[in-house]
């Protein structure tokens, strides 16, 4: 297995027990009138503003995507009284969201389940991970599976990790291979770089080391660091390739620059073993040469499954 990693950020913190309970977001008719006066549209797009996700492609494109480390405290009261007033599944899921950032668990799985029952695919895929969080993996497939149906670009990759690797469904690796095809075809560059693990490992196909390269390729034209690391191993050691240490010395410095230590490491090591001439330094540099990290630059390491 030559893959650092073949797996991508599941999000939260594994639960513990059997069940959480599920808190009902309910309003009197009375009080959506009050908060409809008082806030209307406002509150609506305050909501929108602060907690839009980046992988919902029903979000208010007015706003620019939020990721849910940014996500303020406000954006819980503006959520909640943004959905109390109208209803839209759209601000109980951005709820969810903000309440999730907040580690209040409980009830952000309460604002993704409501979301869920009003078929909102974005709210499907967060549900289904707190689902799986507490050992309901024949749930959370579903949930990714109808989210996907509904096309919801992460839960086509989840769903390719799920046939993957028998999360709530039997290993197939032919329905996982056409939803992570599915995932990419949205431009996900992770489901590119699983394809492309499949084909390197030869595990669960058979090894096909060109259609591995071609995969990686496309995951690195998307900025994949992973994919940078493995097609530079390819080239480095002319697997299924021809050799070509410059090329490999260029994808691990992308790597590196992107916070990989491994490719920062195989850069200095191609330079050390005489594969590669020496970077060159001019005449005004004080005959040191590094790769310079600065701080945010290194990545934490992905794990199974992503939500947003």
């Amino acid at each position: 297995m030559k893959s650092p990693v073949s797996k991508v950020n599941k999000g939260f913190a594994l639960a513990t027990g059997t069940a959480v309970a599920l808190l009902a977001l309910s309003v009197s008719p009375g009080a959506q009138e009050n908060v409809v006066a008082a806030a209307s549209l406002n509150l609506q797009n305050e909501c929108d503003r602060l907690a839009g996700s980046p992988s919902d492609n029903q979000r208010n494109k007015a706003f620019g995507a939020v990721e849910t480390s940014e996500i303020a405290a406000s954006a819980i009261d503006s959520c909640r009284l943004a959905f109390e007033a109208t209803g839209n599944p759209r601000f109980a899921y951005q709820l969810g969201r903000a309440l999730n950032k907040a580690n209040e668990i409980d009830q952000a799985m309460s604002a993704y389940q409501t979301a869920a029952q009003a078929d909102y695919p974005a709210a499907k895929v967060n549900f289904g991970i707190l689902l799986g969080r507490l050992g309901d993996h024949p749930a959370e497939f579903e949930m990714y599976r109808e989210a996907a149906q509904g096309g919801s670009v992460l839960a086509a990759y989840n769903l390719g990790v799920s046939y993957r690797d028998g999360i709530g469904t039997e290993v197939d690796v032919s329905k996982a291979l056409a939803w992570f095809e599915t995932a990419a075809a949205g431009g996900d560059d992770t489901a590119a770089f699983n394809i492309a693990v499949i084909h390197d490992e030869g595990n669960l196909v058979p090894e096909d080391d060109q259609t591995a390269i071609a995969w990686y390729d496309l995951a690195v034209a998307r900025g994949n660091v992973d994919a940078m690391v493995n097609l530079g191993i390819m080239l480095e050691t002319g697997e299924g390739i021809e050799p070509d240490a410059a090329q490999a010395a260029e994808l691990y410095a992308q790597a590196a620059e992107r916070g990989d230590m491994f490719a920062a490491n195989k850069v200095v090591e191609l330079h050390a073993s005489g594969l590669l001439a020496p970077p060159e330094v001019s005449e005004f540099d004080e005959g040191v040469t590094t790769l310079i990290l600065k701080e945010g630059d290194m990545e934490t390491p992905s794990i199974l499954t992503k939500s947003i």
